[in-house]
């Protein structure tokens, strides 16, 4: 392995020493934590909320806590070597974000260090076998509400735009060519909509993405889907600038900025209050508590956002009846 990845990340170590010698009285944790994008990413909405979150449960960075933090820089091909290196860093806990196949990879490295994450299915991406009471060193959360939330989001979207038979389904390769993609696909059968794959590459930046959204737009695509997950999740404020400029009525999954940004409509669930519990549990671990005793959430609390203020941007009236179902109206 190259001297420089196994450097790359790992912003805390050169500290190390010198911290646990000034903390020699105390217990000083070690929590190692991986972006699949850029270490800029570790700002956005989950990562800051576990970082805050922290301090408040008694790990402070720089006292008693080292963070490593590594990043794969949206390259799928890096995930083992990364894996090795957060292993060999020997933290007390592994926090990972939304990536099934990284996850398979550190744990293919350690069944002792405790791996905290966010999931989709991990009982059908083989992660775990028992959601209530995981079996080996990894718990979380889960962020999947269903497969059926992809039929709902459409359902949703063709409420607010009945005329759009054109709809685009914005995600990662994986997810359409996978379950969510076929049920995407099923759903506008049932519907009578003409269901357009835009899949992006983990590694996809603004050029694809706006490449894209002009490719929509050669299509005739009337409305649009978009997948939350990565590289979606990294290029957010980019993909609603587009789906506004292109005046493409969208649904998202990020109802967590539905009033500060241009969305149109959100559907998801309350990401702030299952990140929450996700932080809450990368705490229960460094205090010792077994992946086994932890169990995995799954969402129950679901949030439908309109913001009226976009509507009126692409010249849309959205039905009474569809705001009158909002859990948040932006007006």
């Amino acid at each position: 392995m190259r001297r420089r990845d196994l450097l790359t990340g790992v912003l805390a170590t050169a500290t190390a020493s010198a911290l646990q010698a000034a903390e020699k009285n105390k217990v000083v944790y070690r929590l190692a934590v991986c972006s699949q994008f850029g270490l800029e990413s570790f700002t956005t909405t989950h990562w800051a909320i576990l970082f805050n979150r922290l301090p408040q449960m008694g790990f402070t960075e720089g006292k008693n806590l080292i963070v490593d933090r590594f990043s794969t820089e949206g390259r799928p091909e890096r995930y083992e070597e990364i894996a090795w290196s957060m292993v060999q860093a020997k933290p007390d806990v592994i926090a990972l974000g939304f990536d099934h196949q990284l996850i398979l990879q550190v744990a293919k490295y350690t069944t002792t260090i405790p791996i905290v994450a966010s999931f989709g299915d991990p009982v059908a991406a083989g992660i775990v076998k028992n959601m209530a009471r995981p079996e080996g060193n990894i718990t979380g959360v889960s962020l999947d509400a269903g497969i059926e939330m992809q039929g709902k989001h459409l359902e949703i979207l063709r409420r607010a735009v009945p005329s759009a038979s054109q709809v685009a389904y914005l995600s990662d390769r994986a997810g359409w060519e996978g379950s969510w993609g076929k049920a995407v696909r099923e759903a506008g059968q049932r519907s009578g909509a003409t269901i357009i794959g835009a899949p992006m590459e983990l590694s996809a930046g603004e050029t694809e993405y706006r490449q894209t959204f002009r490719t929509m737009a050669q299509q005739s695509v009337q409305a649009l889907m978009v997948s939350g997950l990565p590289p979606n999740s990294e290029h957010r404020e980019l993909i609603l600038e587009l789906a506004t400029q292109h005046r493409l009525p969208s649904i998202t999954w990020w109802t967590d900025i539905a009033e500060s940004k241009q969305v149109l409509l959100a559907y998801a669930p309350d990401w702030p209050y299952y990140f929450g519990i996700w932080a809450d549990e990368v705490g229960q671990a460094l205090n010792g508590v077994a992946p086994a005793d932890i169990p995995i959430h799954q969402p129950t609390k679901l949030v439908l956002a309109i913001n009226l203020r976009t509507a009126k941007t692409l010249g849309l009236e959205v039905p009474a009846t569809l705001i009158s179902s909002a859990d948040m109206v932006i007006e």
